[in-house]
C-alpha cells in the first residue's frame, strides 16, 4: 500500500481516489488490448474494436499504427480488382 500512498501524494488526493484512478486506467488499457487482439484475430472490424475499447475510430487507428499492426487485409488480386473497378468508374 506504500505505492498507493505515494501515488495519492503525487496526485494530491486520497488513497481511495488514487486507487479508482489507477483502476480506471487499467480497465481502459485492458479494453484497448482486448480490442487489438480481436482485430488481429479477424474477429472484429477496426470500427467495432474502437467501440469495444471506448475510443474513437481515429484513436483506434493510431493505436494500431503505433503498435505497427496492419489492419487492412487485402490480397494483391483483390487490390488489382478494386483498382480496375475504380479506373472503369472514372473513365
Amino acid at each position: 500500500m506504500k505505492v498507493l500512498e505515494e501515488i495519492a501524494s503525487e496526485e494530491k488526493t486520497d488513497r481511495s481516489a488514487a486507487a479508482r484512478k489507477i483502476l480506471d486506467m487499467g480497465i481502459r488499457q485492458w479494453k484497448v488490448d482486448r480490442a487489438v487482439q480481436l482485430v488481429l484475430s479477424g474477429k472484429v472490424s477496426v470500427w467495432k474494436a474502437s467501440e469495444l475499447a471506448g475510443v474513437s475510430l481515429r484513436e483506434m487507428l493510431d493505436i494500431l499504427n503505433e503498435r505497427r499492426i496492419t489492419w487492412v487485409k487485402i490480397t494483391p488480386e483483390e487490390f488489382e480488382r478494386e483498382l480496375e473497378q475504380l479506373r472503369k468508374a472514372n473513365a
